[in-house]
């Protein structure tokens, strides 16, 4: 692991340039000013603070991003000759996205468009959302765009609007994506049917998702559009309002962006214009240009666009037409949303495809201000900044999924308020993580400058650097976003692969990797081919990511800052206080804390804690990390004054205490007490925690911290895979962090104190590091840990339910043994009033007993089914085309022909060799599957049988009297090639979905869903791994076993087999971070009162 030491935080600045869009080269695009985009500049305004680095004192207390001559080099410019010689690589086979090819995936055509085709909404239309604490007495007020406080907001200031828009509303041209997903992924998904309005009024209690105001339910067949329940318009109030006062520089009102005249103000010829418009016009509108932001479902970070291959002037289109009239819209009965034989149907083209923008999973109830019905929110009750922690997965992406349905359980067993960003470039470790709030970037940035820079490849340097000050610089600084560390080239490189990772450039996706099943060989997701090949790329590049940036960096001269935090002394819900007079929740809570033991948690904050959670370091502030230390942990020297704070920290928790008593964490110590300062008034502003991150972003060994490894050892961004060009050289070649322990549960071994009893080493590479989390507003974003497993999850988004949360969670962090204990009956970590499921220790199950975590288990009896019409897809993307036709058609049709052959021409001798093969053939399946042992000895009979029929032709003469050999050989030969046709049809009709599903189980209640989902399509072990899954089936299917027999009777043959070839076989969510284990519990109760202050 790279050292942290301390860079100049340098001014960065970019350029961009003015295209003209499709076929309008003929236009001035200057005497069109509102369709103008400028190239923000951004200013990142760092406070000075005595703590801050000298260095970055010095060079950046502000950094600049801005528009400058001759300064950093625009996209898709010249770089260093290496850069330029890589992006010169073009690779010709790969495909155009629908707006620079002008074709969909079915072939349709669409107006072909450039990234000026999309200019980003400038009106501040979400005004009351992300209220910061910045009025009197922490009254909460609108964000104020006017960055340097002379009462304008200039089109640069703007760009900051344009950017919350962006993230707020652009969705890139992902609803190529989520329309395949619909149609062709699997049965899986369906956001039309997820839209259903006669649920409206409970999505924020079903799935967490965030209703969009100014809209209401709709149950009334009559007011269906297409026979599809969308939410209807409150009348005016759909509207999204533009401030009285949103003018331009000059006093103007600003508006919407028009394109020059000749625009095309369609995305294609309708087929069916009267349908077309009268869809259109029943379709609500909130004031944004269809055209790129489609229009608004009542469910936030969800819009629609017509579909143009149901819409289109393609006999196709026309087709898909009449399919849906006939399946949707005519029945009275709303088959679509309950018939699996209607919506899992591939064949049904939808009207309409779905856009994601970041909000949808992004925007969430507002902390300090939270509604009094979430499912029911106003604009001011909203923060897109916080993350949805009540978000749910499996209802947002598994909608179609019944509880009996294997995969419904792995979107389950993912926590509300995480997701797998892995999940459609899967790389088979069921490894969700918590969705980040985006808390104070710029000081994250300071962070980011004063930690060590690393190597980056020549496809790293094509993406534009906000660190550096141009994109050529090499190493790079950056901060890291994702928590195993693994986005390592920078904010911009960050922000730009979020679009991708919902869908953008679905063209291209196809080709890296096998969306959602994966299995198949991956390759790089290459940044020169989207520089080349991708409008929305393009338009994201030059134009969306620095507005983003813009937005997320924002800090007036009012002391505002977008990513603030959100402390608890200014939640704005009252209680009645003990005087009487009505007070603060959250000043009522924090009074419930003497100062003096706020100042305790302090301390032991920055005696124990700050190491890791502090983003303000002593000068010089490095970490290494060793397993071995000569003389033992705690002899560990002092650095030597002539090496600054350089330090070497354990890879193992084991070393950790020995560790804390050597003369070199005594040295860290004294030197963050120093630079900490004491502890402020009462009330007063602290300055160590002002502009503090209150993280190191130093990538930490997930052996030190102990928690599951899932997330530290995703293989994306490893060299070669599909993230390959967003992660640096220096993350490539990280060291493997040794043995990980963790808990087995069907090894029966005996538990250590921390509940482990096996190990295993998951490689380097990048693998097996974790980035501290942020402490920013602690009190606020329960559950913990990583994946959200630790701590009462309420569902409760008021400041009495975050506090609730808060609670339990930080308690079970501080002390191990407020976490489940499996030596007590019924013990759980799941208390009263968390709906989490999986956690089957309450309820008496054996397959539970033993676990020392929580494990999601499967709750009841499920299959792996995938409908018929998807088989075939499913076996295309796993196994190939050429495979699949092999096995559908060819190997039979060849099998038939060479057996129809012997059955004219063949002789004894052939016979023989025949059956001793087909003998092998059996015998050696038999002892490498094992199912013998599983069916029944009897299955010995069929290779006995089959060498006995060898034989016999073997030594079978001819005689006058008998029957001749060779006939009876040729009788034989047209009897098997009859069987082989029979066969071949039946293989046929199943690949092509009509023999049924593909349904494989039953797998038994309390099998962890992570048995089957970690399991490692690379490893040598994998076919015995599947071949035990399939005996555990067989065993309890034939023996018609239920409950727990049919339990021990599963894992008893596919347990130790499926574990071998498993990627990540620690399967309990809650473990690790036991750093507390240290303090007293005086030390622990003062800490909990100083973080509720964060």
């Amino acid at each position: 692991m790279r050292a942290i030491c301390i860079r100049r935080a340098a001014n960065l600045s970019h350029q961009r340039s003015i295209r003209k869009c499709g076929n309008l080269a003929r236009h001035q695009m200057n005497m069109l000013s509102p369709y103008k985009l400028i190239l923000p500049a951004l200013t990142l305004a760092v406070v000075q603070t005595s703590s801050a680095p000298k260095n970055a004192q010095e060079h950046g207390n502000a950094v600049l991003f801005a528009m400058s001559s001759g300064a950093a080099t625009p996209p898709g410019e010249a770089r260093s000759e290496k850069t330029s010689a890589y992006a010169a690589k073009t690779d010709s086979t790969a495909p155009l996205d629908e707006a620079m090819g002008g074709r969909t995936l079915l072939g349709t055509p669409v107006t072909k468009r450039t990234p000026e085709c999309f200019p980003a909404e400038p009106r501040d239309f979400f005004r009351e959302m992300d209220k910061v604490a910045s009025g009197p007495n922490g009254e909460l007020q609108p964000l104020n765009f006017d960055a340097d406080g002379d009462g304008k907001i200039s089109d640069k200031e703007r760009d900051a609007i344009r950017g919350r828009n962006t993230w707020l509303l652009w969705g890139g041209g992902n609803e190529v994506f989520w329309g395949w997903l619909q149609e062709k992924g699997y049965g899986l998904n369906d956001f039309l049917i997820l839209m259903d309005s006669r649920r409206r009024d409970t999505r924020f209690r079903d799935a967490g998702i965030i209703n969009q105001p100014g809209f209401v339910s709709n149950s009334d067949p009559n007011k269906r559009i297409l026979g599809l329940y969308l939410d209807l318009p409150d009348g005016e109030k759909v509207n999204l309002v533009q401030p009285a006062d949103d003018v331009d520089e000059q006093g103007q009102p600003v508006t919407r962006p028009q394109p020059p005249p000749g625009h095309p103000t369609e995305l294609f010829k309708p087929g069916d214009r009267e349908l077309y418009e009268k869809t259109r016009s029943a379709l609500a509108r909130d004031g944004l240009d269809t055209t790129i932001y489609g229009y608004p479902s009542g469910i936030f970070g969800l819009r629609l666009f017509l579909n143009p291959d149901f819409f289109g002037d393609t006999p196709a289109a026309a087709k898909a037409r009449q399919y849906w009239d006939a399946r949707v819209t005519k029945p009275t009965q709303s088959n679509y949303y309950t018939d699996v034989a209607v919506h899992a149907d591939p064949k049904l083209v939808r009207p309409f495809r779905v856009s994601m923008s970041c909000g949808f999973c992004h925007v969430a109830p507002h902390p300090l201000n939270p509604p009094a019905d979430p499912n029911h929110p106003d604009w001011a009750n909203l923060s897109s900044i916080i993350g949805d922690q009540y978000w749910r997965p499996q209802p947002a992406f598994a909608n179609l999924l019944t509880r009996n349905n294997f995969l419904h359980h792995f979107l389950a067993s993912q926590q509300p308020g995480t997701v797998d960003t892995s999940l459609v470039s899967t790389d088979w470790i069921n490894n969700p993580n918590t969705i980040n709030a985006i808390f104070d970037l710029p000081a994250r940035l300071v962070r980011a400058a004063a930690n060590s820079p690393e190597h980056q490849s020549a496809a790293n340097l094509l993406v534009p650097s906000i660190e550096e000050r141009d994109a050529s610089v090499n190493p790079r600084h950056f901060p890291r976003v994702l928590v195993d560390g693994s986005d390592s080239c920078g904010t911009f490189a960050a922000l730009v692969r979020v679009p991708l990772n919902i869908g953008t450039y679905f063209e291209e996706w196809r080709r890296a990797t096998n969306p959602i099943i994966g299995f198949a060989r991956r390759r790089p997701f290459r940044i020169a081919v989207c520089q080349a090949n991708s409008v929305y790329w393009k338009t994201n590049e030059r134009y969306r990511v620095p507005y983003e940036a813009a937005f997320f960096t924002l800090k007036n001269k009012a002391g505002q800052n977008s990513t603030g935090a959100m402390k608890l002394k200014d939640a704005v819900t009252e209680v009645v206080g003990a005087d009487g007079r009505k007070i603060g929740l959250g000043q009522a809570e924090l009074a419930k804390d003497s100062p003096q033991k706020r100042a305790q948690g302090r301390e032991a904050f920055i005696q124990h804690c700050a190491i890791c959670h502090s983003s303000k370091q002593p000068e010089g502030f490095q970490l290494d990390f060793s397993r071995d230390m000569a003389g033992g942990w705690e002899k560990e020297p002092r650095p030597p004054d002539s090496a600054g704070p350089h330090y070497t920290l354990p890879m193992d928790f084991a070393q950790w205490d020995a560790f804390k008593r050597s003369d070199a964490y005594a040295d860290y110590r004294s030197r963050i007490t120093a630079l900490a300062g004491p502890a402020p008034a009462d009330g007063a502003e602290d300055p160590f925690i002002r502009d503090n991150f209150l993280s190191s972003e130093i990538r930490i060994p997930v052996s030190l911290v102990g928690s599951n490894p899932g997330r530290a050892t995703a293989t994306n961004a490893l060299r070669g895979e599909v993230w390959d060009n967003f992660s640096s050289d220096d993350y490539k070649n990280l060291p493997a962090v040794g043995p990980l322990r963790y808990f087995d549960p069907f090894s029966g071994a005996t538990s250590d104190s921390y509940g482990n009893n096996a190990s295993y080493s998951p490689g380097g590479g990048g693998r097996g590091y974790y980035r501290p989390a942020s402490l920013i507003s602690l009190w606020a974003t329960a559950p913990y840990l990583h994946n959200n497993a630790l701590g009462l999850y309420n569902h409760d988004p008021s400041v009495e339910g975050r506090l609730k949360a808060y609670q339990d969670g930080i308690e079970k962090l501080l002390w191990k043994d407020k976490r489940a204990a499996h030596s007590v009956p019924g013990r759980t970590d799941r208390p009263e009033g968390s709906i989490l499921g999986g956690d089957l220790r309450a309820y008496g199950s054996a397959a539970a007993a033993r676990d020392t975590g929580y494990i999601y288990r499967l709750p009841v009896d499920t299959s792996i089914y995938m409908a018929p019409p998807f088989i075939r897809q499913l076996m295309v993307g796993v196994l190939g085309g050429f495979l699949t036709s092999a096995l559908e058609t060819w190997i039979w049709v060849l099998l038939f022909l060479v057996l129809l052959f012997l059955a004219f021409r063949g002789r004894q001798r052939h016979a023989t060799f025949v059956f001793v093969l087909l003998a092998v053939f059996v015998g050696a399946l038999l002892v490498f599957t094992g199912f013998a042992s599983v069916l029944g000895w009897y299955l010995w009979l069929v290779p006995i049988v089959l060498v006995a029929i060898a034989l016999g032709f073997f030594f079978w003469r001819e005689r006058p009297w008998a029957w001749n050999p060779v006939k009876v050989a040729r009788i034989v030969f047209a009897l098997i090639a009859a069987g082989t046709l029979v066969i071949g049809i039946l293989a046929h009709q199943f690949i092509n979905g009509r023999l049924g599903p593909l349904n494989i189980g039953p797998i038994p209640r309390g099998t962890p869903v992570n048995l089957i989902m970690n399991m490692d399509p690379d490893s040598p072990r994998l076919l015995n791994g599947l071949v035990g899954l399939a005996r555990g089936v067989v065993k309890v299917r034939k023996d018609h076993l239920t409950g727990d027999k049919a339990y021990d009777a599963f894992i008893g043959q596919a347990g130790a087999p499926m574990m071998r070839a498993s990627k990540c076989p620690d399967f309990v969510l809650d473990r690790g971070h036991y750093f507390g284990e240290a303090l007293t519990n005086e030390e622990k109760n003062a800490l909990i009162a100083f973080l509720k202050t964060l």
